[in-house]
């Protein structure tokens, strides 16, 4: 490597982790699955057990979601370095999210050496993108998995060009990781691996047939046991069941009303369940290609997946993606096609995970897309700019490149403003704003009541009481009990010591001496506190937009 190329990577990586790490441990807000996720690697650095008092699990069990564990041992080192706190839970998806653009500047190096401002783009674009960015900035299983998933491509590869096994047995070690890392990086793992043997099926099957055998499936397969023994024998594909599309069928009233219409044949031929369950499918696939999420809304089914007025792309890479994927078919370089026909298989496969489950759309569950949509926007841009190029007019080529370089930077401006100014206020709901200062209120006061009650609306508040608190791993493992939903969902912790998490009734509680309790601000406007003398009484906790999320009362 020359030593431009190193001073480019390197201003990349300080630039996305700088962008990644910037006031994170403020903002956003630690949502409960963050929480969690690093509580139970302050346990595991304390006693070796889960909060559950497991040792040293693959697969937690959480709230009952059973997330696998290689996020929370990932973490373990940083809360050791930094204590526990958000910085401590982020860091991991910091730097792995900082080094996606790196790594993605190998891969497009490794496949089409040539290329010669492809690598480049990819490695910008994706430093600049809201969908890597927002991911990067939290603990997200996914944003590892995205990670993953790239540095196993780009060791696959390697390993064809270079014929050395070790790299094979790094893809396969790295593919086996994917496994431990998210739910939908079973499937993606396992159709990505599918797209790169079909691509390179003669090749494997010529020259590499036992070293395939023996440096990658064989590993893959001593990763998949657990696994499968878990999916087969624990509960561990509960939470799965839970968000499969599969789950969720027509109503009963919704398929009656169709056979009262046009009666049961018509049903049977034209709205039986197979259709039905292949029309959800096909809606909840193509979402992900409408402009309203790549561009104009992003992941409307859940406001904290995105920030708001703005998709997951930067508006522009929305008409170059488009260019991007039409300029394929008319590559000249062999090598070059190669490379694009792997990232259009994976733009295609991609949303698979995210559209076999009850959402609508999921930007989550199908972040590795983001790869593939930054890959063709970047290919857009290069192709475009090599048309007004052959034109050999100076002025042109200058023009479109500073216009396609200050219309990223306006709509990167636009999205950072949307991102620290909108996200959190306008849906600080759903954000769950407000859970640090009601915990630290809490823990302040604990010890001047009798009897706490905190409010449940907003879920799992357990997970915040124990984080913000550093609460003792070996005495909570002692009393750790999750009240199982009975759908299959995530369940809850009732009680820990004095504090019982639950829906606080007003009327009752303002009969009863010596106790404090945490109401949402839902619950006091559905218990009509806000139209009664008595709402001057309760403290505001986490005032935003006029409001506050969370509100304290008091009685003697």
């Amino acid at each position: 490597m020359n030593r431009k190329n190193l001073i480019f990577l390197i201003i990349i990586f300080l630039t996305s982790f700088l962008l990644r790490i910037f006031k994170v441990d403020q903002y956003p807000t630690l949502l409960w699955d963050e929480a969690a996720l690093g509580y139970n690697a302050f346990s595991i650095l304390n006693t070796g057990r889960d909060e559950y008092g497991q040792i040293l699990p693959l697969i937690f069990k959480s709230f009952g979601d059973y997330k696998p564990g290689l996020y929370i041992y990932l973490t373990v080192p940083f809360v050791a370095l930094l204590g526990l706190n958000p910085l401590s839970v982020r860091l991991p998806s910091i730097l792995l999210g900082s080094l996606i653009p790196i790594i993605f500047y190998f891969l497009i190096k490794e496949i089409s050496p040539k290329s010669k401002y492809l690598p480049y783009l990819t490695a910008i674009l994706i430093t600049f993108n809201p969908y890597n960015i927002h991911f990067s900035r939290g603990a997200w299983e996914t944003n590892i998995l995205t990670f993953e998933l790239i540095l196993a491509s780009y060791f696959f590869f390697k390993y064809l060009n270079s014929k050395s096994a070790k790299f094979l047995l790094f893809s396969s070690l790295v593919f086996g990781f994917t496994l431990y890392t998210y739910q939908a990086g079973k499937m993606i793992s396992l159709l990505l691996i599918s797209t790169l043997f079909i691509l390179n099926f003669k090749n494997i099957l010529k020259t590499h047939l036992k070293n395939f055998s023996l440096f990658f499936i064989f590993p893959l397969i001593i990763f998949s046991l657990p696994i499968i023994f878990g999916l087969l024998f624990n509960q561990n594909a509960n939470r799965l069941k839970v968000v499969s599309l599969s789950s969720y069928p027509r109503s009963e009233s919704e398929v009656q009303t169709i056979i009262n219409e046009a009666g049961y044949t018509d049903y049977q031929i034209f709205h039986n369940p197979i259709i039905y369950y292949i029309q959800s499918l096909s809606l909840r696939y193509f979402n992900h290609f409408s402009p309203k999420f790549l561009a104009f809304e992003g992941d409307w089914q859940s406001p904290r997946h995105s920030a708001p007025y703005i998709g997951v792309l930067l508006y522009p890479s929305l008409i170059f993606l488009v260019i991007g994927i039409f300029s394929t078919f008319a590559l000249s370089s062999k090598k070059e096609r190669k490379l694009s026909i792997f990232f259009l298989i994976w733009l295609i496969i991609a949303p698979i995970p995210a559209a076999l489950t009850r959402d609508s759309v999921q930007s989550v569950r199908s972040m590795s897309f983001s790869l593939p949509l930054i890959y063709f926007a970047s290919l857009g841009i290069t192709e475009t700019y090599k048309f007004f190029e052959t034109k050999k007019i100076k002025f042109l080529n200058f023009l479109v490149g500073f216009l396609i370089f200050y219309s990223y930077f306006i709509s990167f401006f636009y999205y950072s403003e949307l991102y620290l100014n909108h996200l959190v206020k306008k849906s600080p709901n759903e954000n769950l704003y407000g859970y640090k200062q009601a915990m630290d209120y809490l823990i302040t006061n604990q010890n001047s009541y009798q009897n706490i009650i905190f409010t449940n609306f907003y879920g799992q508040p357990y997970i915040y009481y124990l984080f913000y608190s550093k609460y003792s791993p070996s005495k909570y493992q002692s009393q750790a009990f999750l009240t199982e939903s009975i759908s299959g969902d995530t369940g809850q912790i009732n009680q820990i010591d004095n504090i019982r998490f639950d829906s606080p009734n007003f009327n009752s509680i303002k009969e009863t001496p010596n106790t404090l309790a945490i109401f949402s601000y839902d619950e006091i406007l559905r218990q009509g506190i806000d139209q009664t003398p008595d709402f001057s009484e309760f403290i505001p906790l986490s005032p935003i937009n006029n409001i506050s999320t969370f509100y304290a009362y008091q009685t003697n």
